[in-house]
């Protein structure tokens, strides 16, 4: 599914969203039913994505390790924007804090090899 397409998905969802905005529960329902479709549909172009930075991190000669990084990464962004996101829609802005939280301490956990990496860099060029 390309942007165009997408976007005007969205747009459709949001105004059907607020014709029936008296009916919460079929609201919701709708809203996420487009939102997996268009998550979806992007997740199949990751694929491609992957492999086109695989084939520069095999030609820099840099450890596969940064990609997974890069993805787990994004991953852990997008689920969290989009749950937040969902939350702060029904009210709830509580529970959107708390997914933002434990999203941000998700991304550092992912992201130690990295410092670790870093580290272990710096630590050859002092010696």
């Amino acid at each position: 599914m390309d942007v165009f397409t997408a976007g005007a998905l969205c747009v459709a969802v949001c105004i059907a969203a607020q014709i029936i905005k008296n009916n919460g529960e079929i609201k919701t329902a709708l809203v996420l039913l487009c939102t997996a479709t268009v998550v979806g549909s992007a997740a199949a172009d990751i694929l491609d994505i992957k492999e086109q930075i695989s084939a520069l991190l095999e030609k820099a000669e840099l450890d596969e390790l940064y990609l997974k990084v890069i993805f787990k990464g994004l991953g852990i962004c997008y689920i969290t924007k989009l749950s937040a996101d969902c939350c702060r829609d029904n009210g709830q802005s509580a529970l959107a804090s708390s997914v933002e939280i434990i999203g941000k301490m998700s991304l550092i956990a992912v992201a130690m090899p990295l410092f670790k990496a870093v580290i272990e860099i710096v630590e050859a060029l002092l010696l």
